[in-house]
């Protein structure tokens, strides 16, 4: 979902140049799309955008003793659907890049889990909210 969704911004107006490659200009879709972000009424939706930020997932950090998690706080001068987007996005990378399998990555039962389900409901709500991302998405 993540994917198609990064594949959609960089095929339309939501592309920034990075060096000779492409990369997904997150920042101004949920600036722009902050309006009806906030005004999305269906209920899974709104408890995961809830949950999202009221439990930010935990970076990944390199320590003196090695490497950990720890707390990720929040811009309170960030839109909240850039805030939003950037918890999916490090949902995303805990997922597939820093080993939250391991003994440290989960103090909590079941919080890994439920943001991880928390991810697509957003994810998938925010595909539908500009007409050019929608369209790339659902192609």
């Amino acid at each position: 979902m993540l994917s198609r969704l990064e594949y959609a911004l960089k095929a339309t107006s939501f592309a920034i140049k990075v060096g000779n490659g492409v990369d997904s200009w997150w920042d101004k879709f949920a600036n722009e799309i902050d309006g009806e972000f906030f005004a999305i009424e269906d209920l899974e939706f709104r408890a995961a955008v809830e949950y999202m930020l009221a439990s930010p997932p935990r970076k990944q950090v390199l320590r003196d003793t090695g490497l950990a998690f720890e707390e990720q706080g929040i811009d309170g001068n960030q839109a909240r659907a850039q805030q939003t987007l950037l918890m999916a996005w490090t949902v995303r990378n805990n997922l597939f890049h820093v080993g939250k399998f391991l003994p440290n990555g989960e103090q909590e039962q079941g919080r890994n889990e439920k943001l991880v389900s928390c991810s697509p409901a957003i994810l998938k709500k925010c595909s539908t909210l500009q007409r050019q991302v929608r369209q790339c998405y659902e192609m």
